[in-house]
């Protein structure tokens, strides 16, 4: 680290908390951040949206090319599914069924 990559800050007389606030948003290359913003700051629950994105556009897609509704509640399910891992309402059942489907055990 070069020296004017250090700050320093006291919490308690509030000093340089600003600027530790603006070198954090350009080492993250975030331009503003306003009140109520989320930022995801895990890889697997970035990964996670992903892939919940992607569920929900299959759902759009399908239902544009009148894909019957139990394939588009597949895709609905795995998209919940997504969103259960970061919230952890993901069952037991639904994490054997996860694992028992990329896995052959005892064969």
């Amino acid at each position: 680290l070069k020296e004017e990559d250090f700050i320093f800050i006291s919490a308690s007389n509030k000093t340089n908390i600003q600027q530790l606030k603006d070198k954090l948003l350009s080492f993250f290359q975030v331009s503003t951040v306003k009140s109520g913003d989320v930022l995801v700051t895990s890889l697997r629950h970035y990964q996670n949206l992903l892939q919940t994105h992607e569920s929900l556009d299959r759902v759009l897609q399908g239902m544009g090319s009148g894909i019957t509704g139990d394939f588009l509640a597949m895709d609905i399910r795995q998209s919940l599914h997504y969103l259960g891992e970061i919230t952890g309402t993901i069952t037991t059942d639904d994490l054997l069924e996860n694992i028992f489907s990329k896995f052959c055990i005892g064969k």
